[in-house]
């Protein structure tokens, strides 16, 4: 082994150089071809093409408006407007994100271990690429954070870095309106500033620095989207999207708390599980029998936590299942509550941290909580945000085992450790070459690939899936005319190339107004705007349920069974029938468009 460990460092340079920067370049693409989700993923490439005009311009438009504009340009620009070219060009933003951190953080940390840090973080996101308004906000905030710490961390202080922080917060904002949180990133600089004992006058400096790119990212947003629809239009989004809680509960600030400590109480059982384990370690290596036979105690703890983990598999902690998500989930959260603990010790300073690792041990506590706010996605945010803090956890777990080796039962929590995060890289990298948003998560293969549309050409999904869309874009084919998509198939409207009727392209969302939803389709009804309507297959089992059974359909302060009444109330008035149907979508048209 001694012999070898020098010859490997000939090739870690290389490595580091060349090709550890082309495996993060390449693998977030991988899977650009996999997956036809009609719900989220071409919802969002719907809005891209559709929205923005006026008259369609919703309240969700104007509170992700950056996102929609940079994806309405890329759909421009991808080959062919397809969602494959689509998934390449916004999969290397992620590329993009993993490289700067890869190459920021070796500034700290050896490259190989920032590899396999942002390995892990780019095997867990799970969200579609498409979907830029969480894509884009990792990136900003992720940038954010870097240029803090470059800032910090630079000799002689490099201020501009501090501006160039502020100004990724500021288009955050326009990215997604919920991420004025993010903001909150200044505390970390304010205490480094305490750390290094900074004058009071200097740490104002700073701010105002850090104020004014914030400043500068909110303005350069804010130009395009004044210039398109005047300059109230984005103010006026605010108090709409505030009054949208009453219908959406699940965006309320105290359920995204409640939802995000389900996931920190849930995952807190396994952890308390591993504790006692790592005790029983500890206590073994210091027994006086155990002297003198270290490798068998070694192997005997090696052991342990392979029946632990058996354990953990057997009791449903993970699956092996790589088409979905619970494969991975859980091992990504203990890996961030270790990160959050080893940032907590970093933050005091223990064990012979620098200023730079007390900086960056806060920056990494604020993501870990501030990521899950504005969203209702349970703690999958921060799973999508591990470019800082996956690497993070490994240099910190390496810096104190280096510390605390010399004394008895080192071996034992930092073995487990390690072993938790070889779990997360191993099922995370499984996760990421399986998966795929919304298709096939129930483990069957994605062995069918479409041959049109165009839009989705090249896609691979599921044979029932694909037989479905090949049906319902053969009725389209021909088809001039608007469309209104009821229930989880909002992508239709990208897939099939046919404009909205509506400014909401998923109206039975909670988050639409049955109210704004009566109006618009009154406002149809009377200019004689009578689109074909598409409900899918679960909706229309729904509906005929609250047609059947009005009381088993429980209350509905969020009116989804008025919008559903509202909309039969617009099929029977004017004159639809259903005209194609099959088990996933049935297909409406009045008498005159048939």
């Amino acid at each position: 082994m001694k012999d070898l460990m020098p010859k490997l460092k000939k090739f870690q340079r290389p490595a580091e150089r060349f090709l550890f920067p082309l495996i993060l370049l390449v693998w977030p693409l991988i899977q650009f071809r996999q997956g036809l989700d009609l719900a989220d993923t071409t919802y969002s490439l719907s809005n891209y093409a559709f929205l923005g005009k006026e008259g369609t311009a919703s309240t969700w438009y104007f509170a992700t408006f950056l996102a929609n504009r940079v994806g309405s340009f890329l759909l421009k620009i991808a080959p062919g407007g397809s969602l494959a070219g689509m998934n390449l060009l916004t999969g290397l933003l992620i590329s993009v994100t993993a490289l700067a951190a890869y190459h920021m953080l070796h500034r700290m940390m050896p490259g190989w271990m920032a590899f396999l840090g942002e390995m892990a973080a780019v095997s867990l996101c799970w969200c579609p690429t498409v979907i830029l308004y969480n894509t884009l906000t990792y990136v900003f905030v992720t940038l954010a954070v870097l240029f803090l710490f470059m800032a910090v961390s630079s000799v002689p202080e490099n201020r501009v870095y501090f501006v160039l922080a502020g100004l990724c917060l500021g288009l955050n904002v326009l990215v997604r309106f919920s991420n004025l949180p993010q903001a909150a990133l200044i505390l970390a600089v304010w205490f480094h500033a305490a750390v290094i004992r900074r004058k009071s006058t200097e740490t104002l400096r700073i701010t105002a620095l850090c104020l004014l790119g914030y400043a500068a990212g909110l303005l350069i947003g804010m130009i395009p989207l004044m210039l398109r629809h005047g300059a109230g239009a984005w103010f006026s989004m605010i108090p709409q999207l505030f009054s949208m809680t009453k219908e959406a509960s699940d965006y309320t600030m105290l359920s995204m708390l409640a939802s995000t400590l389900d996931a920190y109480g849930h995952t807190m059982r396994w952890i308390l599980i591993m504790l006692p384990c790592v005790a029983a370690g500890i206590v073994m290596f210091r027994l006086p029998m155990m002297r003198g036979r270290r490798m068998i105690a070694r192997i005997l703890y090696l052991a342990g936590i392979v029946i632990l983990f058996r354990f953990f598999y057997g009791r449903g902690m993970f699956t092996v299942n790589y088409q979905d998500y619970w494969c991975m989930f859980e091992w990504g959260m203990v890996w961030i509550i270790l990160t959050a603990c080893l940032g907590l010790i970093g933050m005091t300073g223990r064990f012979g941290g620098g200023p730079d690792e007390q900086f960056l041990s806060a920056a990494v506590l604020l993501l870990i909580l501030i990521t899950p706010l504005g969203s209702n996605n349970y703690t999958f945010p921060v799973l999508n945000n591990m470019f800082i803090i996956a690497p993070f956890g490994i240099w910190m777990l390496r810096r104190y085992w280096q510390e605390a080796r010399r004394f008895n039962g080192t071996f034992a929590w930092n073995t487990m450790a390690l072993a938790c995060f070889a779990m997360l890289l191993a099922q995370g990298m499984l996760f990421h070459a399986g998966f795929a948003f919304g298709d096939g998560t129930d483990g069957t293969k994605r062995s069918a690939v479409m041959e049109a549309p165009a839009t989705i050409k090249g896609m691979h999904t599921t044979p029932a899936s694909a037989q479905e869309i090949a049906q319902i874009a053969d009725y389209f084919a021909d088809h001039q005319g608007k469309l209104l998509a009821y229930g989880n198939i909002p992508g239709l409207h990208y897939v099939l190339g046919m404009e909205p009727v509506l400014s909401n392209l998923w109206p039975d969302l909670d988050s639409y107004p049955a109210a704004q939803m009566q109006e618009e389709l009154a406002a149809a009804q009377e200019r004689g705007d009578f689109p074909a309507i598409v409900v899918s297959g679960e909706m229309k089992d729904r509906l005929q349920l609250e047609k059947d059974n009005p009381s088993e359909s429980g209350p509905d302060p969020a009116g989804t069974h008025d919008k559903a009444e509202m909309l039969k109330e617009f099929l029977t008035e004017n004159g639809y029938r259903a005209v194609h149907e099959q088990a996933r979508f049935t297909v409406y048209e009045t008498a005159g468009r048939q």
